[in-house]
């Protein structure tokens, strides 16, 4: 795929701001720079609670190249947003023709890296019963319908009943695997009419850090009062005032096995369905085991670099959005967004590709599917430190052939969008082995914004255009009407005196439209008047105004003409017309009467002057030709 020699392994994953991804995500690609692969992640935030913004988000999943695609990772588990995991199926169903790995989430017809969900606990929940002699434990588990958490439920369940401790529904409350249910879970059990618990196991640590600071705010000691325990072990965990007995997931073990898993598969050796990897339960002061801290832990700098590079980087983000407010153009746009490319350190590469025709999109359009082939336009592109034009590639490509490097490639890819309409991607590669800067999300909703209010400016240019071109423009033939006359009239008279080159005017009256609209209706009068509007544009090679003044009075004006050019405008105008009546179905022929005219203009001529003249010579035209109906014929 990114035409370096080496195969390239896919992965679909989405919020890649929180520890599990970046855990995973760091796995893979150390892994696969062992193995000499190339890797591309499909990312997506999601989560917005938006219908707009999450379609947006979605189309992540039509963006790559299915079938030249290697290998393919997908954590399903975190694909929150709907429907979105089904996509991303379908089209490695129906597209790809490659291993397939599923994390965490079993998927029966590919691959599977996994940790047993119905064990993962069973080390903590034994340890609070055979160490502590607790037989109240109470269980916050996730989502009633989320696999894990009925399958750390179902872990928690077994193991009582081996102890035959009774089962009560109170005791078991369903989060949602983040810290919004913690507090609630607290409240109801605190006003339970059950004895208070000894201990409460929580289906993740996220859960039990929040449980554990609302029990401590009602003034209920961990783990004096009750003992808490968490799940997988987040880096909060140790540093909690209350170091949390946990298990720790092994996450970027499960994103190295997953590369494994493919090479293996590509090398033709068996590989079986699954692979669990193991976990380790580590005892801590929650659950009232005494646990030494290291008095210098080795984690003290990274967090307070953590919190000090967040500040910089909301400060950064802030003014980059006031920055940014007000661009109308792309060119700007690019400037300053190179500006904030090369200000962060951690990029190698930075390539920001739209769709061609992403300026004439709109929310009302289905602009969901793209094809592989589809051009893409990279506006920005900077490749370690060197900038780079405009350049035209393939989206099948993902970036622009040119930049190809003879090495393992890792890019992260991420949609630009806003509101349900996607302008194109972001890609981008860092110079280590990471997953994205700090409040990435925020950079990429900045250049989105930025990319719509672009948009938009067009959009009502080009409404203001339409509206000012059928403010000139006759509704009936689509010519210019007396005020299109005015304004373009007088240009062409100024670029006449400016070039020192004649003007022709040329005037045309339809003949017998009274006859034909008392006769025919005033429909057949239309059809003629269209069909003289459609003559004189046929003649109109060389962007005359063509005009309909009035009725059934028509106005020409060319510039740069003389009498050949003049004579040709006529042949080509009235042979058009005698086409039309050899041809038409309709009972009535059309002709007109017409005059022309060369005028020399200087600086006290006028457009009405210039008029009078062919005017002139059409008023003795009608008078001296009885008949009134001129062919081309008897133009030489």
């Amino acid at each position: 795929m990114f035409f370096n020699g080496r195969k390239t392994i896919g992965v679909f994953i989405s919020q890649l701001n929180y520890e599990y991804q970046q855990h995973l995500c760091n796995g893979i690609s150390t892994r696969a720079k062992e193995l000499d692969y190339n890797v591309a992640y499909f990312t997506n935030f999601g989560g917005y609670s938006s219908e707009v913004i999450d379609k947006g988000e979605s189309r992540i999943a039509d963006l790559p190249c299915y079938e030249n695609l290697d290998g393919i990772i997908i954590a399903t588990d975190i694909l929150v947003i709907k429907g979105l995991k089904e996509s991303i199926l379908n089209h490695i169903k129906t597209r790809s023709n490659c291993p397939v790995v599923s994390v965490r989430r079993p998927i029966d017809e590919y691959y599977n890296v996994l940790i047993d969900d119905t064990k993962v606990l069973e080390e903590i929940i034994r340890h609070f019963i055979e160490v502590h002699g607790f037989t109240r434990l109470n269980f916050l588990a996730g989502p009633e319908e989320h696999p894990d958490s009925i399958r750390r439920l179902e872990c928690y369940k077994r193991v009582l009943e081996e102890y035959n401790i009774p089962i009560e529904n109170e005791r078991i409350y369903f989060g949602d695997f983040w810290k919004l249910k913690g507090k609630m879970a607290a409240g109801y059990w605190l006003n339970s009419h059950l004895p208070m618990p000894q201990a409460i196991i929580c289906a993740n640590d996220y859960m039990a850090i929040t449980l554990t600071e609302e029990l401590e705010r009602r003034g209920i000691s961990v783990p004096e009062d009750i003992a808490v325990s968490g799940c997988d072990d987040i880096a909060e965990a140790t540093e909690y005032k209350t170091a949390l007995t946990t298990v720790k997931a092994p996450f970027r073990e499960m994103g190295k096995e997953s590369v494994d898993k493919i090479d293996r598969i590509l090398q033709g050796l068996k590989e079986e369905k699954n692979s669990y990897l193991p976990t380790k339960t580590i005892f801590r002061e929650s659950c009232g085991c005494e646990y030494k801290r290291d008095p210098k832990p080795k984690s003290n700098r990274p967090y307070f670099r953590i919190v000090e590079d967040l500040q910089t980087e909301l400060v950064r983000n802030a003014y980059m959005s006031a920055n940014l407010t007000g661009i109308t153009t792309q060119e700007e746009m690019n400037s300053r967004l190179r500006h904030y490319v090369y200000e962060n350190k951690g990029f190698t590469d930075f390539y920001m590709c739209l769709f061609k025709n992403w300026q004439s999109l709109s929310k009302d359009e289905d602009n969901s599917q793209y094809l592989d082939n589809d051009e893409m336009i990279m506006e920005v592109g900077i490749k370690d430190f060197t900038d780079y034009g405009k350049i035209s590639f393939s989206k099948k490509n993902l970036i622009p052939p040119q930049f190809i490097d003879d090495k393992p490639l890792i890019y992260f890819f991420t949609m630009l969008h806003n509101q349900g309409v996607s302008f194109g991607y972001v890609a981008i590669a860092f110079n280590e082995i990471k997953t994205y800067m700090l409040s990435f999300q925020t950079w990429m909703i900045n250049v989105s914004n930025v990319l719509e209010n672009i948009r938009v400016h067009n959009e009502l240019s080009r409404l203001v255009y339409k509206l000012e071109d059928m403010y000139i423009r006759d509704e009936l033939t689509g010519l210019y009407n007396r005020r299109g006359l005015q304004i373009l009239g007088e240009k062409y008279l100024k670029q006449s005196i400016e070039k020192k080159a004649k003007l022709m005017i040329l005037t045309a009256d339809l003949d017998k439209l009274k006859m034909i609209n008392d006769n025919y209706g005033h429909a057949g009068g239309d059809i003629a008047l269209k069909a003289v509007a459609k003559a004189l544009e046929f003649a109109a090679d060389d962007d005359e105004i063509c005009v309909r003044f009035g009725g059934d009075e028509f106005i020409v004006v060319g510039l740069e003409y003389d009498e050949k050019k003049a004579r040709r405008f006529i042949r080509r105008f009235i042979g058009e017309l005698n086409s039309f009546n050899q041809n038409s179905d309709h009972e009535f022929s059309v002709y007109v009467s017409y005059g022309w005219s060369l005028v020399a203009p200087n600086h006290n001529s006028t457009i009405e002057e210039s008029l009078n003249l062919a005017d002139t010579k059409m008023y003795k035209q009608k008078q001296e030709k009885a008949a009134l109906m001129l062919r081309a014929n008897i133009i030489q």
